[in-house]
């Protein structure tokens, strides 16, 4: 679902008419795709800190719509998470009724980023992108590198689902850098 300027809220249906959003700047987009589609958000998957993947949870508690929603998010950084009620850690497993999951730790962007892998789908938050990665707020560099073989160790027929639409200008900057590719 698109949000704000270029952010995607992926959201997981795993059961008939019970869903989980993954990130998300506001409540305003999956709250209407919700409404289409007989929907209810009763997980939330937070793969950092940052405010336009957090606000969905602060969103939420505004419209007092967070009885009953599990929110899951990193451990490293749960004082940051609004409304946590799972703290997770690199290798755990997650549960969405009968799907289930696993979390990586994928730093580099920030300190605490994880990432959730269900079945064939990568929902990789900022790490990963089209075409490039995320920009380093924490670092190092190293983090990050380590982050992307993570990643690349991943099937190759394995579905990114990053956290923004980036692709166009990730290839206009490489084009250059990379004329021949």
């Amino acid at each position: 679902v698109p949000a704000a300027k270029d952010n995607l809220i992926w959201m997981i249906e795993y059961e008939k008419g019970k869903c989980s959003v993954v990130d998300g700047p506001s409540a305003k987009e999956a709250l209407e795709y919700c409404q289409e589609y007989d929907l209810v958000i009763s997980v939330i998957l937070n793969t950092h800190t940052h405010w336009d993947h957090i606000g969905i949870n602060k969103d939420l508690h505004k419209k007092g719509m967070m009885n009953g929603v599990e929110v899951y998010g990193s451990k490293k950084r749960a004082s940051e998470v609004p409304f946590l009620t799972m703290p997770l850690v690199d290798g755990d497993s997650v549960h969405l009724g009968s799907l289930q999951g696993k979390v990586w730790l994928t730093e580099g962007h920030i300190d605490g980023h994880i990432s959730y892998i269900f079945d064939e789908f990568l929902f990789c938050g900022d790490t990963l992108f089209a075409g490039g990665c995320g920009y380093l707020f924490d670092g190092p560099p190293i983090k990050m590198h380590h982050s992307l073989q993570k990643l690349a160790s991943l099937a190759p027929e394995t579905f990114v689902c990053c956290a923004h639409e980036y692709t166009e200008d990730n290839l206009l900057f490489a084009l250059p850098v990379d004329p021949e590719n």
